[in-house]
């Protein structure tokens, strides 16, 4: 067993003072105090000295396997490691393909998955990529989710020049189709959209579940925290519909001219219209950051993203926004552990919740500490359990 005392506990709500009991994956007890004399067994004490003890980041869009190949083969960015998750207080990832579903594919992808569930953290995937009809392993997108344990959902992209060019009646059925799967396999059966620059945004979403009577809570649109009027306005709608939507992190604020905003500043947006519960946070971890010529015919330059945008966009939000921390938190924690059907088992500190905790740092916002399934990956700012390869 795993005591952690002395931490300003924050579950997400803020608890006060608290110790936190973990064995055997989970969380135990989280009380006033606990004495490690009165307990069977070995027990092994991290004294949080004061700092915040929060539950693991939930990362619902992840490259897994790397993006971006859109500059020539050299262009495709590497597969993620583990230890750039766990050092940066990740501890649940959903990963999935991009514009590249040709040199990269879904095979590669659950190989990816499965890898960092045998290296000690919780990992999920999307099937699928921008592409309409999806690719798959089974051949179909719904049999990927029944019969793949970590697929829990699809990935599409909209409103982009690079396609898929659909109609509504072909994201109904879509739709349709994960709909029941998700209900057999007892899965959240979500569809992750990347969200394109394209004038139309997410009137596609939006008239399906007008016109089809689809639920808008399948619907996870992504890229929306943008410097764009109407496409804020359809994102603020499908969010008051219920919809969660996935605002993409930056560990730099942008350029003043930018078309981006910052996550931090699109959840106060979002807290201004009533719907921060309905905002999740995501780092595009591993994913190409392109910089792209005048005309955007040709990338002159390529980043990389990083979890560590999470940790950025968290400080922001509390220090520069003025939310408070158990506030901050739901977008890491409560809000993707809901929408990934994970509720009660991730995003928080409670008895029989998973033993995912994060002693964090809240001046530094860095996190000193990392348990992930009850396992110490990171101790004192020193990683402790690396990756196979690493």
């Amino acid at each position: 067993m795993i005591l952690i005392r002395n931490g300003e506990v924050f579950g997400p709500r803020a608890l006060g003072r608290r110790d936190v009991l973990a064995g055997g994956r989970k969380i135990l007890a989280v009380e006033k105090r606990i004495d490690p004399a009165g307990l069977p067994g070995e027990v092994e004490v991290i004294d949080a000295g004061g700092l915040a003890v929060v539950p693991g980041f939930v990362d619902g869009h992840q490259h897994f396997t790397g993006g971006g190949g859109e500059g020539g083969f050299h262009t495709r960015t590497p597969e993620m490691r583990l230890s750039m998750n766990t050092t940066n207080g990740v501890t649940t990832a959903v990963g999935v393909l991009g514009t590249d579903a040709l040199t990269r594919s879904v095979e590669s992808l659950y190989a990816k998955t499965q890898s960092f569930n045998a290296e000690g953290i919780t990992a999920f995937m999307l099937t699928g990529s921008y592409w309409h009809p999806s690719p798959t392993i089974t051949g179909s997108v719904a049999r990927d989710l029944v019969y793949l344990q970590p697929v829990i959902g699809c990935k599409l992209a909209l409103s982009d020049i690079r396609g898929p060019h659909i109609e509504a009646a072909d994201l109904a059925r879509l739709a349709s189709d994960i709909r029941v799967a998700a209900l057999v396999a007892n899965k959240p059966g979500i569809i992750t959209v990347h969200t394109g620059v394209k004038p139309e945004g997410l009137e596609l979403i939006l008239e399906v579940v007008g016109r089809h009577g689809l639920r808008a809570d399948m619907f996870v649109p992504t890229h929306i925290n943008r410097k764009n009027a109407e496409l804020t306005v359809q994102v603020l709608e499908l969010a008051r519909l219920g919809a969660v939507v996935d605002a993409t992190c930056m560990l730099s604020p942008p350029a003043a001219d930018a078309p981006h905003l910052t996550a931090a500043d699109f959840a106060v947006l979002a807290d201004a219209n009533g719907v921060f519960d309905r905002v999740a946070f995501s780092s595009d971890a591993g994913g190409s950051l392109p910089v792209w010529n005048e005309d955007r015919s040709r990338i002159v330059g390529m980043g990389i993203g990083t979890p560590a945008s999470l940790l950025a966009e968290l400080a922001r939000l509390v220090n520069a926004k003025g939310i408070a921390l158990e506030k901050a938190l739901c977008p890491l924690t409560t809000t993707p552990a809901r929408v990934y059907g994970l509720s009660g088992v991730k995003g928080e500190l409670a008895p029989g919740a998973d033993a995912d905790i994060l002693v964090l740092d809240p001046g530094r916002m860095t996190a000193r500490d990392v348990l992930a399934g009850g396992t110490v990956m990171v101790r004192n700012g020193t990683l402790e359990k690396k990756g196979y390869f690493e």
